[in-house]
């Protein structure tokens, strides 16, 4: 993969950028406490068809990270946004994961005209008890344990109970790319990020969502329960819902062949 990195200036801060592949533009967004490049094993397959355009968020990776006590969707929101603005980019294809979705909402729910499809992956349109409760526990954690014992908090929570059984090799190598990744997130910006993720609620806003929709979620996520998933199915008028049978809050790795997929088709039948 031929990869593009720019630097670009939005609301007075600057983001790293990447930007992979030819065709209609894909704004991929990651979620808490990840770089854009987590995207990686999906651009590999989404660039054959897309020009991907991965994004490290506020407080993550290379951009910019405000030390203020919360961040908020809204506002990285209009940070997308403006990347697109700056890039020239009219209308794209979107997929948040997890914040990363909760984003991609408010994005298409304000600015429609921009947004040719939408596939939210793992997220929530209300928090509930138990995701505030874990993310509480997370955003408490980070300056009170090692590097190690985070990443393994944080993985028990978000891989399923399968993968962790059957598959402990993949914990240990995601575990080892983490720890190696050269630009680490300041605790504060984690927990801004945190804040961002208990403070997001579109529940009343979702009939607001007009693009083509695809919600993707892991029927075994700890952080999302079904419920959840079901409120952003229901609420958003012609979604379809792609479901993975045991899979965790990041099935998108866990099951890379069959997310790539089925995000892959529904893509497809949208772009023109």
């Amino acid at each position: 993969m031929n990869t593009m990195e720019k630097e670009i200036s939005v609301n007075g801060l600057s983001f790293h950028v990447e930007i992979t592949g030819q065709g209609e533009p894909l704004v991929l967004i990651m979620g808490l406490g990840a770089p854009g490049d987590k995207w990686r094993p999906n651009v590999a397959v989404y660039s054959r068809s897309f020009q991907c355009v991965t994004i490290d968020n506020r407080g993550a990776g290379r951009s910019s990270k405000p030390e203020v006590p919360a961040y908020s969707t809204a506002e990285m929101a209009g940070d997308v946004l403006g990347i697109m603005d700056a890039l020239g980019i009219e209308k794209a294809h979107v997929n948040g994961v997890s914040m990363g979705g909760a984003i991609a909402q408010i994005l298409a729910a304000d600015h429609p005209e921009r947004v040719r499809s939408l596939i939210l992956t793992s997220t929530f349109a209300s928090v509930s008890n138990s995701f505030r409760r874990a993310i509480e526990t997370l955003r408490e954690a980070i300056d009170q344990l090692d590097g190690t014992t985070f990443k393994r908090l944080n993985q028990w929570m978000t891989f399923s109970q399968a993968t962790q059984n059957t598959r402990e090799d993949m914990l240990f190598d995601a575990e080892k790319q983490d720890m190696a990744y050269p630009y680490p997130m300041p605790h504060y910006a984690y927990k801004a990020q945190c804040n961002a993720c208990l403070s997001h609620n579109m529940a009343g806003r979702l009939k607001e969502i007009k693009s083509p929709t695809l919600i993707a979620a892991g029927d075994c996520d700890l952080f999302v329960p079904m419920e959840k998933t079901m409120e952003l199915y229901e609420g958003i008028a012609g979604s379809q819902l792609y479901l993975c049978r045991g899979g965790g809050h990041v099935h998108e790795w866990e099951h890379l062949k069959e997310y790539n997929e089925a995000t892959m088709e529904f893509l497809m039948k949208h772009s023109s």
